[in-house]
């Protein structure tokens, strides 16, 4: 997992779009959730969103808070958490038959980015 050391300590801000607002339930929570990509390696993953009850989240206790605004509405898994640091995260959601989707302005390869040193996103060099 690769994570620019400048950013460490720079903790992630997300905002949540009036729609994500409006869409997300008081007793939810957004969670940047870790999905697996192989069984070789726990390393090899992508962060992926989610909601989840603030109870649920909050006994959990392997979640970390995150920054958030309007606050106290997201959290990421340990895993996901290094790929979030230093960034500003725009949250939103769209309504689809009547179901929800959040989505979140992270680059599509955020978690594969670190598998391989940093090579996709420094452009290989």
């Amino acid at each position: 997992m690769s994570v620019d050391s400048a950013h460490e300590d720079v903790p992630a801000l997300i905002r949540l779009t009036g729609r994500a607002c409006t869409a997300l339930r008081a007793d939810e929570m957004i969670v940047f959730d870790w999905a697996a990509l192989g069984l070789c390696c726990g390393c090899a993953g992508q962060p992926w969103l989610r909601t989840a009850p603030r109870a649920v989240t909050c006994g959990y206790r392997g979640f970390r808070p995150l920054d958030t605004d309007p606050p106290d509405r997201a959290v990421a898994h340990p895993r996901a958490y290094p790929y979030l640091v230093g960034r500003a995260i725009a949250v939103d959601c769209r309504r689809r038959f009547g179901l929800r989707r959040f989505s979140c302005d992270l680059p599509p390869d955020v978690g594969l980015a670190g598998l391989s040193s940093g090579a996709i996103r420094d452009g290989g060099s």
